[in-house]
Parts: C-alpha cells; structure tokens; sequence
C-alpha cells in the first residue's frame, strides 16, 4: 500500500509575508445601482429592519427592481466545499450533505423563475459513523435537537420569509430538521429529503462496511480486503447511508407524513429525479403560500395601529387591522372582539 504524502511545513517567513501587491486595498465602492421599491408608507408603518433588508438584498448583487417578490427561505445541513465539477475543495463530514447544494440551487432556480426570491441558510450536520468508538459519539444525538433551535432561530431571522423549503439527509440532519419545519406552524412548509448514495456494484454497503477494523481483528479480513472495501462503499459521491436506518427511515417518515412530496424519499442523490424533486418542491412551497392565511402570508405581526381599541374605533390601516384580527386573533371565520360583522374569510 502506498504511503501517504508528507505534510510540507510553513516556516515563519511564508506566514507573516505577503505579496506586496496585496496591500494594494480598495477602501470605498460604488454601490449597487438603481433605488429600492419603497413606498411612504413603508418607511413610516415597516420595521427598519424590513428596510435594512432591502439594502442587504441590493448589497449581495439582486436586481433592487425585483427585491418586491415574495421571499422564501431554504435551510440545508450542507457541508464541504464542493467545485463546479464536483471534486472536493474541502471535505464535508459525509457523503450526506456533500451534494445537497445541488438541490438548493435547482430549487432557487424554480423560486425565482416563479416570481420569488429565494433565501438560503445553513446548519451541516456530523456523521455518527464517523464518530464511532470516540468522544465524538455522545454529540451525535444531542446534535438533534441543538440543531433543530439553531435552525428554527435561522427562519425567525428572515422575519418577511413567506415559506421554508427545508433540505436534509440524514439520521442526525434530517430529524433536526423535521423537528424546526414542525415548529414554524404558521408557515408553509415543505421538506426535501436528501436522498442515498448508490451502493457499489461490487462490495458492501456503508453499513456492513463499518465493521471491517473489527472482521479484520477477527481474521475474518485480510488488509487488502478491507481496504479495498472500505474504498468504494460509496457507489456515488452524495446522498445518505444505502440501508434503512435512521436517515433513510426518516426520510420515508417525513413523506408519510405530508412533510415532502409523494415519491421524494431516497431519490439517487444526483440523478435528474433527484433533481426533479427540488424543483417541484418549489412549486409547492410557492402554491402552499399562494393558499396561506394572512397569519403566513405575508407575515404574523400586528398591523400597525392594530389592537382592540382601534379597530372599534376604526382608526390607522382599518382594512388590514379587521383582516388581521379576524385570522390571527381569533380564527378564520369568527368575529373579533370589536362587534363588528367582518368579513369571515381570510383575504387572499
């Protein structure tokens, strides 16, 4: 077996030394042009943070003409650096959220060519066979639910968010997932499950793989076996363990229960139907937010000038203060404490 390479070693010089040319510094810039949709009212009713917003959104290179649409976010446990040409810049922790990249651009794309503007954070997720035999090992299930926080706070973060498309793979990722798409109840919602890895045509899967140290201890293995093993478990670069364990069981879970698309669950990670179902989770994303009450669309918040005595008195923003209270205060269909005959349905 061939040795690994030698790591090379920095000395002082190579680490406080730079090109001089880099001190070369832009300190000031342009900006982006054109002007920001705002309107009077806008800036006299919105929080400063719906306006700051916008500046961000110009900030990070979208056309200021269209940061009207309506914004959804897609949260992912992804994880690496991945080139354009899929060879790794920086390994993720497993093959699991190596490639779900992927799914969230085909699922922007859809987004935006349906009219929104789409958002993305991140959360990456450990492998619990990495961490076997370890310390490491008693992360992997708290992992869940500090996950599953960290993600509903990432949605509360982007408070103009219509809808979360939520994508994630496996055993620890994925439930945590499951978990933060269950709490923003008053939101559209649609998960993406990340689909399996390939087996290998010839050999064994990521499962039956991880016992090699041990058959090897037992003579059950020769080295070259094992190696040789160990090396192609993994029939394809992204997509979660092949057998039906935690990651693919929640995945077939999370279809069961309405969360994500008929026929989603362990789609071949990479392959066209993989790719298929981002884009026409999108759809629904979009179509659940279309059908949304005013509690999700546009927002859960008290219109401004909106309260009890207020709307009695048929004070600032009428219109949206009756719609408000008659589906976030007190249910759609029923009366809100005002008296008044409003309308029963929540406008659309």
């Amino acid at each position: 077996m061939s040795r690994p390479p030698k790591t090379v070693v920095t000395g002082f010089d190579e680490i406080v030394r730079s090109d001089p040319s880099v001190w070369e510094i832009q300190t000031a810039g342009a900006g982006p042009q054109g002007q920001l949709p705002l309107t009077a009212e806008m800036l006299l009713e919105s929080p400063s943070g719906d306006i700051f917003g916008l500046t961000q959104n110009a900030g990070m290179g979208w056309d200021p003409r269209e940061l009207g649409r309506p914004q959804f976010l897609m949260l992912s446990t992804q994880g690496g650096i991945r080139a354009s040409d899929g060879k790794p810049i920086a390994l993720g922790y497993h093959t699991g959220h190596w490639e779900i990249g992927l799914l969230m651009q085909a699922a922007a794309q859809e987004l935006a060519a349906l009219g929104g503007l789409p958002f993305a954070g991140f959360c990456s997720d450990p492998c619990d066979g990495r961490t076997q035999g370890t310390p490491g090992m008693m992360d992997s299930l708290a992992y869940r639910n500090d996950a599953a926080i960290v993600l509903r706070r990432l949605a509360r973060s982007l408070p103009t968010r219509r809808g979360v498309l939520g994508v994630a793979t496996c055993d620890k990722g994925l439930p945590a997932m499951m978990m933060a798409l269950a709490a923003l109840r008053d939101l559209p919602c649609v998960l993406v499950p990340g689909g399996v890895t390939l087996p290998p045509t010839d050999g064994e899967d990521a499962g039956t793989v991880q016992s090699i140290g041990a058959r090897f201890a037992h003579g059950e293995l020769t080295l070259e076996r094992a190696a040789d093993l160990g090396c192609r478990a993994c029939g394809s670069p992204g997509g979660g363990c092949q057998f039906l364990g935690t990651a693919a069981t929640s995945q077939v879970v999370g279809e069961a229960l309405g969360l994500s698309l008929p026929h989603t669950a362990l789609a071949p990670s990479g392959q066209p139907v993989w790719l298929d179902m981002a884009r026409r989770s999108a759809r629904a994303l979009m179509a659940l937010a279309a059908r949304g009450s005013c509690c999700t669309s546009p927002r859960w918040r008290t219109p401004p000038g909106c309260g009890a005595r207020s709307c009695r008195t048929g004070s600032t923003s009428t219109g949206r203060c009756r719609a408000w209270w008659t589906c976030c205060r007190t249910g759609p269909g029923t009366t809100p404490p005002c008296g008044s005959s409003w309308p029963a349905a929540c406008p659309r």
